[in-house]
């Protein structure tokens, strides 16, 4: 120790070599191929939830356009009935000038009678 080298331990020895005798032989044909399936099916799985998301995300866009557009037809019949609604309004109003204009002309018309007579 005081020439500063660690001294030999040999259950840390026996430890490591423990470990690396269980670690599997990755050398062996099989385990090679058993990583390889795993491994694409994982990626296999990766690419069909994408694909899923992807439709998904096209579905609800394709809703919103149709909602857009339904939206869209409803705001402008609303705008031409209102529309429509305001012109009777303004008919009725001049319409009902016109009455007044009308009746106030033949009130003058039978007080010019009137007059005329006495």
């Amino acid at each position: 120790m005081a020439d500063g080298k660690v001294p030999y331990n040999q259950q840390i020895v026996n430890n490591f070599q423990d470990i690396f005798n269980l670690l599997p032989n990755l050398k062996v044909e099989q385990m090679v191929r058993s990583f390889s399936v795993r491994s694409n099916d994982y990626m296999y799985v990766m690419y069909v939830s994408g694909l899923i998301r992807s439709i998904l995300a096209l579905h609800d866009l394709i809703n919103n356009k149709i909602n857009a557009k339904e939206t869209e037809i409803e705001r402008a019949k609303r705008d031409k009935e209102e529309e429509i609604e305001k012109k009777r309004k303004e008919e009725e109003v001049k319409k009902k000038k016109d009455d007044d204009a009308a009746a106030a002309a033949k009130k003058k018309e039978e007080e010019a009678t009137e007059a005329k007579k006495n």
